[in-house]
Parts: structure tokens; sequence; C-alpha cells
């Protein structure tokens, strides 16, 4: 059972948004795939606003049960993946500090560093200050879809222009400063998956955490990362349920490599399993 410590507990619902009822207001973004006077005059309007510094904004209602399942964007949060996929990383972190599983922690897809930031705090209050935490990620937002290269994601929404989805390394770095948790052992890779992974100094690895959505970034996470797994470490699949091409590349990985350890389910969207090689 996972012990609740007060701090971590306070940490979570900090970075996830839940503490602001707020944070569930909605970001307005342009829209170019809607061709309606309609939609073509709320675009004018959107891109005239932000030209200005203006962000509109959509008042939605609070759904606790949402944020804690991570199924909504919260609009003022560190992280978008909900109370019980920290819980997950508290466990995962909290295992392998009390099974000596050697390796660092490695998290693919950031956004504004919440995760992270979660992570790095439950390693200081395992006394765990000696892993190192790696964050890698574009740090500009998506990646644009690439079917003619990975038919998989033929059908993927194109997020690359999403400005709510963009988060400098900057900004990130200031994240963790601002919780007092970035010293010399936080780690930043900075670029695409498929650039920054192959050649990443990342030795052993305890904790894999994997938010690519894409089959092309899930894929580029697993096949440059997971031989450098501890045995029982931790990988999780943040994306499993809810992009079918992250699914997709999870299960082609697993078959290719005869992974046979089962999949635990974290939520209604995520998923584990621990490294049995």
């Amino acid at each position: 059972m996972l012990q609740r410590d007060p701090y971590l507990e306070l940490l979570k619902k900090t970075l996830t948004g839940y503490v602001f009822p707020e944070s569930a207001w909605q970001l307005m973004e342009p829209r170019d795939g809607e061709r309606s006077p309609k939609a073509a005059l709320r675009n004018r309007v959107l891109r005239f606003a932000g030209r200005n510094g203006i962000r509109l904004m959509k008042a939605n209602r609070f759904d606790p049960e949402r944020r804690e399942y991570g199924e909504d964007w919260p609009s003022i949060a560190y992280t978008m993946v909900g109370l019980k996929r920290l819980d997950n990383v508290q466990a995962a972190i909290r295992q392998v500090v009390e099974e000596n599983i050697p390796g660092d922690i490695v998290e693919c897809g950031v956004w504004r560093g919440g995760c992270a930031i979660f992570a790095k705090a439950a390693l200081r209050c395992y006394g765990a200050n000696d892993r190192i935490l790696w964050a890698a990620d574009s740090f500009q937002g998506m990646p644009k879809p690439n079917p003619d290269k990975y038919s998989a994601d033929t059908s993927a929404p194109d997020l690359s222009n999403s400005e709510y989805l963009e988060a400098s390394l900057e900004a990130v770095r200031a994240n963790f400063q601002r919780f007092d948790l970035l010293d010399e052992n936080v780690r930043f890779l900075k670029g695409w998956f498929g650039q920054t992974l192959p050649t990443a100094p990342i030795d052993r690895i305890a904790v894999l955490r994997a938010d690519g959505d894409l089959y092309e970034s899930t894929m580029d996470i697993l096949t440059n990362l997971y031989d450098r797994m501890s045995p029982r470490g931790f990988v999780i699949i943040d994306d499993y349920h809810s992009w079918p091409e992250c699914k997709k590349a999870v299960d082609e990985f697993r078959g290719s490599r005869d992974i046979r350890a089962p999949l635990e389910p974290i939520d209604r969207m995520a998923v584990f399993w621990r490294v049995s090689h």
C-alpha cells in the first residue's frame, strides 16, 4: 500500500492544479481544420488577441474525478497526468529504492515538468539524491505526425501547432527552481526522441516513463532505452489506452522482444510493467 506522505500529497494536488478549481478553464486556440465562416471569424479573433498578448479562456466546471484520472487539460497546472499516475510514479520510485534496483529515473515527454518535478521530490523524500533524473522533451511542443514513414500515425491528430502543449526548456527549468528541486542531478535532453535518445549518456534506468502519444515517439523511446533497463525496473506507458498509435507501438515492441510481463493498469489510460530480463 502506498504510504501517504503529507508533503508529497500536497505536491501532487498542486502540480496537477487540483487545488485550483479555475484550472478547469480551457485555453481557446485557433482551429485550422475548420472551414465554416463562424470558425474563420473565431480564428481571426483568437489570433488577433494572441498578437496583442491576450489569451481567451472558456470557463469549464472543475471535475475532481477527471483530474484524479488525468482526463482533462488543466490550464493552471504543471502536469496533466492526474493524481493516480503520480501515485504510480511515487510507488515505483519507492520500490526501486527499497529493493536497491540500480539506475536513473527517465521521463520522455515532460510538458511543463510537473511529473518530473514530483519524481525529483520523491527521490529526495526517499533519500535517493544520488540518482539522476532525466527529462527528455522537444521543449517546443508535439511533433507533427509522419504517416509517410510510420503508417500507424496516419489517423493521429496533428497537435504540433498547439500553443497549450508548448513549454520551453527555460520555462521547465524555472518550474523546477520554483519548487527548490533543481540541482546537478536533474538533467535535460532537448530535441526529438529519435535524435537525442540514441546517444543519451544514460547508463542504467530504474524507472522509465514514456509519454510520447504517437507511434513514432513511443517506438523511439522503447527501441533506444529499453535495453538500458535494470531487471525489476518499471516501464510506465502514459497513453496506452488513450492513443491507439501508442498502444500499437507498445504491443509491437513487446511482441518483437517476447516481453511477457503483464501490463498492470494505473488508471483508465496508463499502464506499466516490470522488466524481467
